[in-house]
């Protein structure tokens, strides 16, 4: 993802009469990333109009609003405000998670022609076998929790770092996976509405019926081996 520093300009305490002193060198800022294919690339499994939308105004959104977060936390400890920075969270949290989600999500898609939807190799595939009996049957699991989460959220597909077993998980509104455990993603499904409506309505298992069609898979397989070994 990229960022860029904002630099404080000195330690700060949440409050004087404190021994406790919050130091704190620079804060982080997220700007949108590019897409790594075209709007319409992974259609028609998703219409470029979705991908349009989704990338440029509710990720950015997300990014914005997060931006104006991290600016009024960085004044607030300025100041010493105890209460504003305590507020703050629940925007930071939201928006960052937003922010951090939907990378990894454009990430996790691929166009047909770039190997999309094409079935995981290697150590992943047979880890997959072996945890779940079939990539069939992952996929299954993780489509029959996307349908079901109730309101927004995603459904992942995860590596549990300390036990090394792969994980199937959902979470809500814009909570990251890291919020359940000490899990790595490997492919994340957004089920909020924005990301199929336009296209699915409210037929949401269609849109994870057919959003495997551009799967990276190769992309979760690096990512597997990186975090696996």
């Amino acid at each position: 993802m990229a960022l860029r520093s904002l630099v404080c300009r000195k330690s700060l305490g949440l409050a004087s009469s404190s021994s406790f002193k919050l130091h704190f060198r620079g804060l982080q800022t997220f700007s949108l990333p590019d897409l790594p294919y075209d709007y319409g690339a992974l259609e028609p499994a998703i219409s470029g109009e979705i991908m349009q939308l989704h990338h440029q105004k509710h990720h950015q959104t997300y990014v914005t609003n997060y931006n104006k977060a991290v600016e009024q936390l960085h004044h607030a400890m300025e100041k010493g405000d105890s209460s504003a920075v305590v507020k703050l969270q629940s925007a930071i949290k939201f928006n960052g998670g937003g922010h951090v989600n939907h990378s990894i999500f454009w990430k996790n898609l691929s166009p047909v022609s770039e190997r999309g939807g094409e079935s995981p190799h290697g150590n992943l595939g047979w880890a997959i076998d072996e945890h779940f009996g079939s990539l069939d049957a992952l996929i299954q699991k993780m489509s029959t929790e996307g349908a079901a989460l109730q309101g927004s959220g995603w459904v992942w597909f995860g590596l549990d770092k300390e036990s090394k077993k792969l994980v199937v998980e959902t979470t809500a509104n814009q909570d990251p996976l890291v919020t359940k455990g000490p899990l790595v993603p490997l492919l994340g499904i957004d089920v909020w509405e924005h990301a199929y409506y336009l296209q699915y309505k409210n037929a949401r298992p269609d849109y994870l019926k057919n959003i495997w069609k551009v799967m990276n898979w190769k992309y979760a397989g690096e990512v597997y081996d990186k975090e696996h070994s």
